[in-house]
């Protein structure tokens, strides 16, 4: 019976504990106008990235993350079906949790993808999304 009660508890603790703590988890995904895909600070293949998301998002704490945020920045030159295509890689990665895309097209001129710092200066620009 002890045991009945203190699952019980637990239950409820982390019941009442997601439901207030939990946010997303945002995943930042650029494109080049050569299609050069990176994921966060990593240079992919598109064949990759299914695999590497999963791997980011499974390394996370799972009650801090409700649902994902996939931030795609994609020069402006590129064809929307290949922004399609990288949007349903990621998609693809963790089915059943609640995700949503934004996506932003650039004119990147001077922007070093070999650098990790490529975020801020992106997250710098106060960029709006496209709607789709």
């Amino acid at each position: 019976m002890k045991f009945k009660i203190t699952l019980l508890f637990f239950s409820l603790f982390l019941i009442a504990n997601t439901g207030h703590s939990q946010e997303a988890f945002e995943i930042n995904v650029f494109v080049d106008a050569d299609k050069n895909i990176y994921l966060e600070e990593q240079k992919l293949s598109m064949n990759e990235l299914l695999e590497e998301t999963k791997a980011l998002v499974y390394k996370q704490p799972a009650v801090k993350y409700n649902r994902l945020v996939y931030n795609i920045y994609a020069d402006k030159n590129l064809k929307h079906g290949f922004i399609m295509d990288l949007n349903h890689q990621l998609l693809r990665a963790v089915d059943g949790l609640k995700s949503k895309t934004n996506k932003y097209l650039l004119e990147y001129k001077n922007l070093d993808l070999d650098e990790s710092a490529w975020q801020l200066e992106i997250k710098s620009l106060k960029l709006d999304a496209i709607e789709d």
